[in-house]
């Protein structure tokens, strides 16, 4: 039986749009070239679960010369979570077409905590034999052992799984080891090359 396993931020959901980025800079007091930049650099020990919600926030503010209390910590915590919440809805009825006609569905996502949260409160999550997230493994895409991890979690070898992202680092791992991977660029591209992958064709 094939799985298709998809990555979450780009995928099923909209990355965080430049208002969303321009919300949390208001909160964080700074511009949001500025902002951005530290939002990314320690994005990746957030996601391992080395900086919880708390210490990547104080973590940001350290490197913008800022200081944040609880209230913004909280206040910028709840509108990161918010800018990943907004589905692709291409990519929703696609999920829905798979889990009805019974194909085992998984998600491997680069998140931290609150979001991987927020992420299996979700309606859609109900969809998925198996929510996989970077902060419980303590490894993150394009890591090899990230993958491997997740197929041991699914009991499947790398070719009986379709591996669906965004970022072409990750497809490109994820081919290495053998997975049959799709780059996601739109919800009617994808759609079209997983219907091809199940039929055989690639």
């Amino acid at each position: 039986m094939t799985w298709v396993m998809f990555d979450y931020g780009g995928v099923v959901s909209h990355p965080p749009t430049q208002q969303d980025l321009a919300l949390l800079a208001g909160v964080a007091g700074v511009g949001v070239p500025a902002f951005s930049d530290v939002y990314w650099e320690w994005r990746h020990a957030y996601d391992l679960a080395e900086l919880d919600v708390t210490g990547y926030w104080r973590q940001v503010g350290r490197s913008l010369g800022r200081s944040y209390g609880e209230a913004e910590v909280a206040e910028l915590a709840r509108l990161d979570c918010a800018s990943w919440l907004r589905l692709q809805a291409g990519t929703v009825a696609l999920i829905e077409d798979l889990a009805a006609a019974g194909r085992p569905l998984a998600l491997l996502s680069n998140a931290p905590d609150q979001l991987a949260d927020a992420i299996r409160a979700l309606p859609i999550a109900a969809h998925f034999g198996q929510l996989i997230f970077s902060c419980q493994l303590k490894l993150a895409k394009p890591d090899p052992r990230c993958y491997n991890d997740a197929l041991a979690r699914l009991g499947a070898s790398a070719e009986e799984v379709i591996f669906i992202d965004d970022r072409t680092e990750n497809v490109a791992a994820a081919a290495a080891l053998g997975l049959r991977s799709v780059h996601f660029t739109s919800p009617e591209g994808m759609r079209a090359a997983v219907t091809e992958r199940l039929a055989g064709r690639g």
